[in-house]
């Protein structure tokens, strides 16, 4: 599935911590600019440390098996329950959202491990 995407941040004390977000968005095929987006807005989030490189997974069961996201499930929803369009509206679609997460929204948090 591509439509909704994990991306796991790696911090400076050597933990990671995941975030889901829209995917395919800023570019069809290269993960860099979706995982730049996230790790700009990582920085603004409670980590424990500080955020160094994000990477897209391969899988959304990468973040949900982790242990170090609490909160996959609940962030996993919040996308998830949304339609995404297609044809003709895809592309309007598509824009809002870029222009949404460049703004540092519609990306969740999947929380810090206790």
């Amino acid at each position: 599935m591509d439509d909704v995407v994990a991306v796991a941040v790696s911090l400076a004390d050597s933990s990671t911590r995941y975030f889901a977000t829209w995917g395919r968005i800023q570019d069809n095929v290269d993960p860099g600019p979706v995982c730049e987006v996230v790790l700009r807005f990582a920085s603004h989030c409670s980590l424990g440390a500080d955020p160094e490189s994000a990477r897209l997974c391969g899988t959304l069961r990468q973040a949900a098996d982790s242990g170090e996201a609490p909160y996959f499930y609940e962030c996993f929803l919040a996308p998830a329950s949304l339609p995404v369009p297609f044809a003709a509206e895809y592309a309007a679609w598509r824009a809002e959202k870029a222009r949404e997460m460049a703004a540092g929204r519609e990306i969740w948090y999947c929380g810090r491990p206790a």
